[in-house]
């Protein structure tokens, strides 16, 4: 929940577009002479879907860069293979493109694996090895293959900060390096090296005035990815399940009486229906994680020098650990271990199909709701705590069964019929099991919308016709008619 907390500086940046853990072994690193062979040329063909007309469907290419790690496995960005349907590599100077595959891909962190079809691809190009966190003002040279040319391309800098930032493709914040390289599209997923050890990836640039500005994954949260698939399985980064506010004000501090001496973040929210209740309240202040002092802006010590936002050390767990946390309660210091559980989630969508029907010309769309943070008191206040999918009106195919809302504006419906509805299934077989002269729709603000049943079936199929409409469900709407016709 707390990780969102910088989302209003996301505009300022975007995306660069168009098994075992690394070694831990000191190895020789790689000469400059054989990198080439281990950066490669990433092939995509994407599709993507119209909002509005989500039964339509277009093909988009692209590349981006990638590397060879351990396991015979590539890594890249997330954001370079999403919504794929066919990936090509290919090594500089070589035309020759091998077919890839997908292994693992976690949106939140913008890091994909990819496996190669031909095992002999391999036989050439050594594995990166993953180096330390860099440190400000060090060195650092970025390999891709941006666009202007073909071959593989390099840029060198300085690393210029290491901060807590939003990941433009998930809108989550993890740590984040900062360097004035050139990055360009097509240079993401490449890695950014450090005496020929791979420092980060290349995820996204400043979408601001100032030139030369980029940003990587750094090597830390990669060797924590890479933790995580072990066991062949990816299970995400935890969610802390609380909110909290700095303690910047004297008066505050002194309200929940804090030493002269004490700092840390103050629990504004307990998250409802998650670990957090039956070890933290509202009120309780943290004042160490994991062992690690937190400073009244919320900052903890990253290295001698530089600090960075505590729930970074959130982020270091496994889903499944727990984090210690140092706590005053009504003046008093606890320790406690806070299970994390939970794994969060982006709320972009990715790598899906669209959810769709049409009824009477109206196009009717769903999305899973976000899993927001609720206090207990606001939580059992809630009527739609259960509450699934949104459902929307995205459009209305003009028809003479549907005059007076042919400029409807995209709707998000509340009621079928006057009743609510938790899921996209149940709105779908509410409204294709009624037997009422007409099916009333009703928005958050009670606007209501009226579609005259029969005349809305006699119609149907010529409004499809019409508009070019291929097929007028998502596919997963073939099971609900079939139970719904073995119910009759």
């Amino acid at each position: 929940m707390s990780r969102i907390f910088r989302h209003s500086v996301l505009a300022l940046l975007t995306c660069v577009m168009f098994p075992p853990l690394f070694p831990m072994a000191m190895a020789e690193p790689q000469t400059e002479e054989s990198l080439e062979n281990s950066i490669v040329k990433i092939y995509v063909t994407s599709k993507t879907y119209a909002t509005f007309s989500p039964w339509n469907s277009d093909s988009v290419t692209s590349n981006g860069s990638g590397f060879i790690i351990d396991g015979h496995r590539i890594l890249t960005n997330a954001h370079v293979v999403a919504d794929q349907v066919f990936v090509e590599i290919q090594r500089d100077g070589n035309p020759k493109r091998y077919q890839a595959e997908v292994q693992t891909v976690s949106h939140e962190m913008d890091i994909a694996i990819l496996t190669v079809k031909d095992p002999h691809f391999f036989d050439k190009g050594q594995p990166l090895q993953l180096g330390d966190l860099p440190d400000i003002h060090q060195e650092i040279t970025v390999y891709g293959y941006p666009i202007g040319g073909d071959t593989i391309s390099t840029t060198r800098g300085i690393v210029s900060r290491i901060e807590y930032l939003p990941y433009f493709h998930s809108g989550l914040s993890f740590e984040m390096i900062q360097i004035d390289a050139a990055v360009n599209p097509g240079n993401s997923g490449g890695p950014a090296l450090v005496d020929n050890r791979v420092a980060g990836i290349v995820t996204q640039k400043s979408e601001s005035d100032g030139e030369n500005i980029g940003y990587i994954i750094p090597s830390t949260m990669v060797r924590r990815f890479l933790k995580d698939m072990e066991d062949n399985r990816y299970d995400g980064f935890p969610d802390f399940p609380i909110e909290v506010e700095f303690l910047l004000s004297p008066a505050l501090k002194k309200k929940y009486r804090l030493g002269e001496e004490q700092t840390g973040v103050l629990i504004s929210k307990v998250c409802a229906n998650t670990s957090a209740e039956k070890v933290l309240r509202r009120g309780d202040v943290i004042t160490h994680i994991d062992g690690k002092n937190i400073d009244d802006d919320g900052s903890s010590p990253l290295n001698a020098r530089k600090n960075i936002y505590f729930i970074h050390y959130i982020d270091l767990h496994q889903v499944g650990e727990a984090v210690s946390l140092d706590i005053v309660r009504d003046g008093k210091p606890l320790k406690v271990d806070l299970p994390l559980d939970k794994a969060d989630k982006t709320t972009y969508l990715f790598d899906q199909k669209p959810r769709y029907f049409i009824y009477g010309g109206f196009v009717f769309a769903a999305d899973e709701t976000y899993d927001s943070c609720m206090s207990r008191e606001d939580y059992d206040d809630d009527k739609n705590k259960d509450k699934q999918d949104n459902v929307t009106v995205t459009q209305v195919l003009a028809a003479s069964s549907n005059l007076g809302f042919h400029d409807l504006p995209t709707t998000a419906l509340k009621k079928i019929n006057g009743k609510t509805f938790n899921t996209f299934e149940a709105f779908y077989k509410q409204l294709k099991t009624t037997t009422e002269p007409f099916i009333m729709l009703e928005d958050y603000s009670g606007y209501e919308i009226a579609i005259d049943r029969e005349l809305a079936e006699h119609e149907h199929q010529e409004i499809l016709e019409q508009y070019g409409i291929h097929r007028d469900h998502s596919a997963e709407i073939d099971a609900w008619d079939k139970e719904l016709a073995q119910s009759k």
